[in-house]
């Protein structure tokens, strides 16, 4: 599985490309698009969006991992986020793939193992998760990676509660399966006995009304 990380901003969007084969995660590629503040918002928005199709269409991902927005006291930069956070879900939906959206504090927990984790601990994991000989600068592009990472943990810790909920589901049905077979055995069972009664006249009243008659004479 091929999973694009996704860190938005309007001045900096981080971008990270990760594979997955079964537990082991490797990067193959990241970056940052970068945008200055005097150009028109289009063109911003524009190169973020053509930058993003252009690494979709060379690295071919399936699955697209992007943090939400936080809107705190910073209103404003939230909205620009906002902005940048569209331009790159359109890109990748034009491209068809997954989306999957995380909060930070998520991300941090996935990959790092607690929500409150500062970046220097989130940098750090991703170098070591991913087998990197060097941290991945900018931090845009780390974060952007801890994305997806993140959305591969969760998706493996999916496939694995699925798969162990299947195996249960699994011995129930073969359970029950067992349960009626035994009660079919066992009703199998008191009609084979009833017919062998009958046959030997126990408990058929013309039976006994014969015998009966016999005694007598």
């Amino acid at each position: 599985m091929i999973i694009l990380g996704i860190d938005p901003g309007l001045a900096h969007t981080g971008w990270g490309v990760v594979e997955t084969r079964g537990s082991l995660c490797r990067a193959r590629a990241y970056g940052c698009v970068t945008t200055k503040a005097s150009e028109p918002i289009d063109q911003r928005l524009g190169r973020i969006f053509d930058d993003l199709t252009e690494v979709i269409g060379r690295y071919h991902p399936s699955q697209l991992s992007i943090e939400r927005i936080f809107f705190g006291e910073n209103t404003r930069s939230a909205i620009a986020t906002a902005h940048a956070r569209g331009a790159a879900i359109v890109a990748c939906s034009n491209a068809g793939l997954a989306v999957g959206e995380f909060t930070p504090m998520q991300i941090k927990q996935a990959v790092v193992g607690t929500g409150s984790a500062d970046k220097r601990q989130v940098i750090y994991m991703v170098r070591n998760i991913l087998g990197l000989d060097h941290d991945p600068k900018p931090d845009h592009a780390a974060d952007a990676l801890a994305a997806a990472i993140c959305y591969a943990n969760l998706k493996r810790t999916r496939n694995i509660a699925c798969a162990v909920a299947t195996d249960q589901l699994r011995e129930q049905e073969r359970a029950q399966r067992e349960a009626d077979a035994e009660a079919a055995r066992q009703i199998t069972a008191a009609a084979t006995a009833a017919n062998i009664a009958r046959a030997q006249g126990k408990g058929d009243p013309l039976f006994s009304t014969r015998a009966s008659r016999r005694s007598s004479r």
